[in-house]
């Protein structure tokens, strides 16, 4: 048997681990059956997946990730993963760009791509690496605003940061 190692240990843009996602009530359950890491809701790839499924589909109270046994994420937990989930879903644009502004190295979706790449940790320098000036007005715009973007997804993370270490 000929087992794809390169997928397991860096993960395959194709398949992100879980089946599917839906709501019951006011929880976005998360079917981890096919997932290659085992739900536990404190790992770094539990929570990008928590974060992504509910940035994808909406807010909920709660979080159930299914399996043979159910794990839900509630209260001030839930409450973290919604406001991270926010943050990305405000941080990416939902302009679906065509002609040169889709080859651009500094185009919002690809810098924001490589800043959420490695959450929890971002990479905001190899983020901000992508955005180049421009001569042309419209491209100086979007760049500046995909700045700001960056900056206020940077200070929103630091926030919630700070808040976990009060609480």
């Amino acid at each position: 048997m000929d087992i794809d190692f390169k997928r397991i240990l860096m993960g395959s843009p194709d398949d992100d681990g879980c089946v599917e996602i839906h709501f019951e009530g006011n929880a976005l359950i998360i079917e981890c059956s096919g997932c290659e890491y085992l739900p536990e809701p404190g790992s770094k790839e539990c929570m990008r997946c928590m974060v992504d499924r509910m940035s994808e589909s909406g807010g909920a109270d709660r979080i159930i990730l299914r399996t043979g046994r159910d794990l839900e994420i509630s209260g001030e937990s839930g409450q973290t993963i919604r406001r991270l989930a926010s943050i990305k879903r405000s941080s990416c644009s939902i302009v679906h760009n065509k002609g040169r502004c889709k080859r651009c190295p500094s185009q919002r979706n690809k810098v924001m791509e490589t800043a959420w790449k490695d959450f929890p940790y971002p990479n905001y320098y190899g983020a901000k690496e992508l955005l180049e000036d421009s001569d042309d007005e419209v491209c100086s715009r979007c760049i500046a605003s995909t700045e700001r973007a960056l900056s206020q997804m940077e200070s929103d993370m630091e926030d919630i940061r700070k808040g976990l270490v009060r609480s």
